[in-house]
């Protein structure tokens, strides 16, 4: 698909979507926006900004970002040619991952936002997008790109070259053998952070699809203008961006983990409409629903 100037090519597996996208970025950032996935994505060409909670950091050719489920993020290039390769995983792989390990936590977010020159991680990914690449490309044609939405054969050369690529990024940038370390995701205002859990803790609930501003700014104990400018500058977008978002993540989630018809997970994530709800969700994953469900990452 292409998007913004950008080509890019969408593949999944079990526990795993990978993206890859190249060429000419437009100088027009990104929204902001979060994924109920942890996001591990390698730099290959260009120089982009991402500002996370508040902070705007510099990526370079070699650096990775590491970004935590629903960990608010966006991002804006300097217009110039730019490349990079993004592994999103579910929670479940991860939790997998780090009972294989015998780690003391199966919940482990990264402690780090940008590592910088990390060429084995960045070949490691390659290595990996490269895998699934000829593992879904038409035959005779290895290195042919392939449609949005490719899902992925889950052969012995993806599912280990997938197992490094997690494995070196946990081990070396996450609290998963040191449970204290803070997670780059905590939101360092108390009061907005407690609005934040109570969001979260309601994401499976139907009770997520009729909160109010008043209801948020009373968990949080401020002024409801006080808080909308808090919950702003605190976890970097508005209470109504954050509730949509939110609203979008349980809906890809079904999508990932069940068979209900798309009319019905449009329902509950509390769209009207099946076609408002496509709207939204190929706004926000860059892929329609029904491309999103055949990634096969259930």
């Amino acid at each position: 698909m292409r998007r913004s100037g950008i080509a890019a090519s969408f593949f999944g597996g079990p526990g795993f979507t990978l993206y890859h996208a190249y060429g000419p970025h437009g100088q027009v950032p990104q929204s902001p926006h979060f994924h109920d996935e942890y996001l591990i994505c390698a730099q290959i060409r260009g120089h982009e900004a991402c500002r996370v909670g508040g902070r705007t950091l510099e990526f370079f050719a070699g650096d990775l970002v590491l970004i935590n489920p629903e960990q608010v993020h966006t991002g804006n290039s300097r217009g110039e040619e730019v490349e990079y390769v993004s592994l999103y995983v579910d929670r479940g792989t991860v939790a997998d991952l780090a009972r294989t390990l015998g780690a003391p936590t199966t919940t482990p977010e990264f402690t780090v936002i940008r590592a910088e020159r990390r060429r084995d991680l960045t070949d490691a990914l390659l290595d990996l997008l490269r895998l699934v690449r000829s593992s879904t490309a038409p035959e005779g044609s290895p290195d042919a790109p392939p449609g949005p939405g490719a899902p992925v054969p889950l052969d012995l050369a993806v599912e280990e070259a997938l197992h490094r690529v997690l494995v070196g990024a946990f081990e070396a940038f996450s609290n998963l053998r040191r449970p204290r370390l803070l997670s780059t995701r905590r939101v360092p205002h108390r009061h907005i952070a407690r609005a934040v859990d109570y969001i979260r803790e309601l994401a499976h609930t139907d009770a997520l699809k009729t909160v109010t501003l008043d209801e948020l700014a009373g968990v949080a104990g401020l002024s409801k203008y006080h808080f909308l400018r808090e919950f702003d500058r605190f976890v970097g977008m508005t209470p109504g961006g954050y509730l949509r978002t939110m609203r979008l993540c349980h809906a890809a989630r079904l999508l990932r983990t069940t068979d209900r018809p798309i009319a019905d997970v449009a329902q509950a994530a509390g769209f009207s409409d099946h076609p408002s709800f496509s709207r939204a969700f190929r706004r926000a994953f860059g892929l329609p629903p029904s491309a999103y469900r055949r990634l096969g990452t259930r």
